[in-house]
């Protein structure tokens, strides 16, 4: 009887790990022999170690050692199943099923699932009764019929639930998870919010990413974790930086849980923006925002007014009810020196104000004269309006010559005699960068010294002939019409006489005549 309880119970890890323990003196002996032989010589004293020991356990080892192990084998793996626990991340509202299965089925038998030792409902013969809990939570088992209780659940609270099944008893801790954020529709930009990770669990390691995907750490000023990474703050919030979807990620169960974060700013939300143009360019400046203005809420925009202002002086001021796109713009066509300075727009909202700010630099090019001179040279002259020249940089350069710049600008303005003809530029450069240049031509003395007499003799000398040949045309048109009309006039004299010698004539004939009658 002995014997066969023993060749049962040898391949069982608990009754072999008492065994030797009961026979630790024999064991020891035999290992340290073991330690000085090589890998084969060990292989062979195993083998014959377990031949020893089977046949020393065969003829020495008592009953009351053989039933004490196979208590302990089977107390140890009740111990082990008791204890058996489950973890389940979930975020709140969303369903989810805590496993419960075992391998006989007996419909007389209950399954009681318990919520912190108070019971929620329990299945008998193919009924599922509803325990005395208050909660709103539904439940349903997955495939009782089948051994299958485990627990469907939707709306249920977070803890420990219990499920106790044909002497079976497994648990289940469920945490459920969400992400808090503002109770606003709609943040402004440079606004600050936080997200907060609610649940009861404050030990499982979390992450949070931003919309970009980044992992979200301490080393950005604007974003702070806090609380054990529970609470994420975000400070001077930004369109393009900071509005999307924001992702918080559970590493023990790999869940996660997102919160959508709206901020309303500028399509080129960058304050304090700079734009560089030259004399006579045209610049647009811009006060889109990231958002269409008809979807804002009301409640955000109850009077919009869009004010743009010039080194703080008020340029446009318009009531943006009667809502008209081109009014988030500004352009300046053939932008001119005094353009330069300070340009800001503002929408006022409920809130507060939402403004931006836009500094334009602007660059002209002039010299003291426009050509050389066969005696002096020609002074060019770069010109730019901007608030901070501390690390900018003026240059004017040409294809043979060096260039040749200066970085300190009191005035803004860098000068350089020069007497090189032909293509010169200016260059602004801020920290090794060019933000804008200028061309300007300078005419060779040589054209100045010949061209330009001769050219203008020629030209002089053309137009005397012209003036000379009209007037004399003049003079032969008019000589002529007088004399036509002298020839004219003497004409007409003689007519005129010639006629009345012709009346004188008949008036003596008729006098005649009437005599004779008379």
């Amino acid at each position: 009887m002995e014997e066969r309880y023993l060749w049962i119970l040898w391949d069982n890890p608990k009754v072999l790990h008492c065994v030797n323990t009961w026979r630790g003196t024999h064991l020891s002996e035999r290992k340290n022999r073991r330690e000085i032989q090589t890998k084969k010589e060990r292989k062979k004293e195993r083998g014959s170690l377990r031949q020893k020991t089977e046949s020393a356990v065969r003829k020495a080892l008592p009953m009351d050692m053989i039933l004490r192990c196979i208590l302990v084998s089977f107390v140890l793996g009740v111990m082990l199943h008791v204890t058996e626990e489950h973890y389940i991340d979930a975020t709140y509202g969303q369903e989810v099923t805590l496993p419960c299965q075992v391998d006989i089925v007996n419909p007389s038998v209950p399954v009681i699932w318990k919520y912190k030792s108070e019971e929620i409902i329990k299945y008998q013969r193919g009924h599922l009764l509803r325990g005395s809990s208050s909660s709103s939570a539904t439940y349903s088992l997955k495939n009782a019929d089948k051994g299958d209780y485990s627990l469907t659940m939707r709306n249920g609270k977070e803890g420990q639930y219990t499920c106790e099944a044909h002497g079976k008893i497994k648990t289940t801790n469920l945490n459920l998870w969400s992400v808090k954020g503002p109770s606003d529709e709609y943040l402004l930009e440079g606004d600050i919010t936080q997200l907060e990770l609610s649940s009861l669990d404050m030990s499982t390691q979390v992450e949070w990413f931003g919309p970009n995907k980044s992992k979200i750490t301490n080393e950005k000023e604007r974003w702070t974790l806090q609380n054990k990474d529970r609470r994420l703050q975000i400070k001077d919030l930004k369109a393009q930086e900071d509005q999307g979807t924001w992702e918080c990620f559970i590493s023990r169960s790999g869940l996660r849980i997102t919160h959508d974060v709206r901020v309303i700013g500028f399509v080129n939300s960058l304050d304090g923006a700079v734009i560089y143009a030259a004399v006579n360019s045209t610049v647009v400046l811009s006060c889109e925002l990231n958002i269409d203005f008809q979807e804002i809420p009301k409640n955000i925009l109850r009077n919009p007014v869009l004010r743009w202002t010039k080194d703080n002086k008020t340029i446009v001021e318009v009531d943006l009810n009667n809502f008209n796109s081109s009014l988030l713009q500004q352009t300046i066509g053939k932008v001119q020196f005094e353009h330069a300075g300070e340009h800001k727009c503002s929408i006022a909202f409920t809130r507060r104000n939402l403004s931006k700010t836009t500094h334009l630099v602007v660059m002209k090019v002039s010299a003291d004269r426009p050509r050389l001179d066969s005696k002096e040279n020609v002074t060019i002259c770069c010109h730019v309006s901007a608030p901070d020249l501390s690390k900018a940089q003026l240059c004017w350069n040409n294809r043979s010559d060096s260039p040749k710049c200066e970085t300190h600008l009191p005035e803004g303005k860098f000068c350089y005699e020069t007497r090189s003809a032909g293509e010169w530029k200016c260059s602004l450069t801020v920290q090794d960068e060019e933000k804008l240049s200028m061309i300007y031509f300078v005419d060779e003395a040589s054209t100045v010294s010949n061209s330009f007499p001769l050219t203008y003799i020629a030209i002089a000398a053309g137009g005397m002939l012209l003036l000379l040949i009209i007037i004399i045309g003049v003079c032969v048109f008019s000589c002529k019409t007088v004399k036509q009309k002298r020839q004219r006039a003497r004409k007409m004299a003689q007519a005129r006489q010639h006629l009345l010698e012709k009346k004188t004539c008949q008036c003596h004939k008729d006098l005649t005549n009437d005599y004779y009658h008379a």
